[in-house]
């Protein structure tokens, strides 16, 4: 699971710079309801940013395991948090957690991917329009996922009997 993040977040990664060698000067950044363009920024500003979240976030999600056993447990928000923390199951809630992330980032790369390509095809168009019916049907998508992946956390975190 693990490498699929890193490949996902190489995915995002080699389309922030061919989004930086196709795009204009000036480009889209944030759309309305129906498509259209409502904010704008520079190339290199909105790379940057780009860039820049991703690496955050992969950061974050890679190094999850070493975040989560270093973080004192009155900060760890769990179901059952005394049970799953406790000294004998730490490390392996460590790891279930860790791979659970790992998906988590990973769905949320894929997610990134999508609305990257779509930002860029909507910058190359005339005039520029983002095709908001697929980028609902990704959000729609990745809203799915987060709820069907909260609820198997959940349920994964429950005590045996």
């Amino acid at each position: 699971m693990r490498l699929i993040l890193f490949l996902s977040f190489l995915a995002n990664l080699i389309l922030a710079v061919i989004s930086f060698a196709l795009l204009p000067e000036r480009v889209a950044i944030h759309f309305s309801l129906g498509g259209l363009a409502d904010g704008w920024a520079s190339r290199a500003a909105s790379t940057a940013v780009m860039l820049g979240v991703d690496t955050l976030l992969f950061l974050l999600f890679w190094f999850s395991p070493t975040l989560l056993r270093h973080t004192p447990m009155r900060w760890v928000n769990l179901p059952h948090r005394a049970y799953w923390l406790s000294p004998e199951r730490r490390e392996a809630t460590v790891v279930r957690l860790s791979h659970r992330l790992w998906g988590f980032g990973t769905a949320l790369f894929g997610f990134l991917l999508i609305v990257g390509l779509l930002t860029l095809q909507a910058n190359l168009s005339n005039p520029v329009r983002l095709d908001e019916s697929l980028f609902l049907i990704a959000l729609g998508i990745f809203l799915v996922y987060v709820l069907v992946w909260t609820m198997r956390l959940w349920r994964d975190l429950r005590p045996p009997q």
